[in-house]
């Protein structure tokens, strides 16, 4: 297990996304700090048992869903544009698609409340929010089929780090 701070591993693994876009780490990095916050707040409110907002701050964990839905889209969109650029210049990447597709599963429900094209069967037209006692907020996409943003962004995370490191 790395012990370092997790922006950290955002930022040094955020400089193989120029490759794509100039200046596209410095939204990865953007993401990587409120991915460190999100894991933070969902600490506090795994270890309180329940008890996330100071009393009286009734919409706190309303506020912390949303910001985990807009970190969704928005990490779904970087992978979307390095999977684009990839296959434009004719060098598709099965990694950077299976972790895409596994995003792509909780993005669609999240930004257009439909399935997802390969889930239709099976999947909810709105994913629903809420709470993995591991991993902090996740949706229900399906009947018992929870999704954590959480355990999305280790996959992303991992996966940059792997590419960092494939570059040096």
């Amino acid at each position: 297990m790395n012990d370092e701070p997790r922006f950290h591993r955002w930022v040094r693994a955020s400089f193989v996304t120029a490759q794509y876009e100039k200046f596209m780490p410095v939204t990865v990095q953007g993401l990587g700090r409120l991915d460190q916050d999100l894991f933070e707040q969902d600490k506090l409110f795994l270890a309180g048992g329940g008890a996330f907002a100071p009393e009286g701050d009734l919409g706190a964990l309303s506020y912390h869903v949303t910001l985990s839905y807009l970190w969704v889209l928005g990490a779904y969109e970087v992978l979307r544009a390095i999977n684009q650029r990839g296959m434009e210049s004719g060098h598709a990447d099965q990694e950077v698609l299976k972790v895409l597709r596994q995003f792509e599963r909780l993005r669609i429900p999240l930004a257009k409340f439909e399935a997802a094209r390969r889930h239709r069967p099976t999947d909810f037209k709105m994913a629903y929010p809420a709470l993995n006692s591991d991993h902090g907020v996740a949706w229900e996409v399906a009947e018992n089929v929870f999704i954590s943003r959480g355990v999305l962004s280790g996959e992303f995370l991992a996966l940059l780090e792997a590419k960092h490191a494939a570059a040096n």
